[in-house]
């Protein structure tokens, strides 16, 4: 249902983690970030944005979980890409200021080679 009427799930690796979010999801007592999901959830279509939830609290920013993405759940630069395009998309703004600012993150991605 995700999938098929576009509906977005904001992921927040860390905070999963560190909520115990995670280990209930995968019904154990204790998971690591390289259990979480996100990659299966990517690879069945559907639309994710990755997010902190809360800075402060869990200690981490968003660069922090673009580098984890990468490092610790193995996604490609392309998928790191697709995420941050998704943030955009389905931003709650007009859709004009969407495409805006879309367009503004691919010309500078592809400045830096990532497109």
């Amino acid at each position: 249902m995700l999938v098929e009427r576009q509906i977005p799930l904001e992921i927040c690796p860390v905070s999963n983690l560190r909520t115990g979010a995670l280990a209930k999801l995968l019904g154990v007592a204790e998971a690591r970030i390289e259990d979480h999901p996100l990659s299966r959830l990517l690879a069945r279509g559907v639309p994710v944005t990755l997010a902190t939830d809360d800075p402060a609290m869990f200690h981490t920013t968003l660069d922090d979980a673009y580098i984890e993405a990468r490092q610790t759940l193995g996604l490609s630069l392309q998928q790191l890409v697709n995420l941050a395009e998704a943030g955009f998309r389905f931003a709650f703004l007009p859709e004009t200021e969407k495409q805006t600012k879309l367009g503004q993150f691919r010309s500078e991605a592809k400045r830096l080679g990532l497109l």
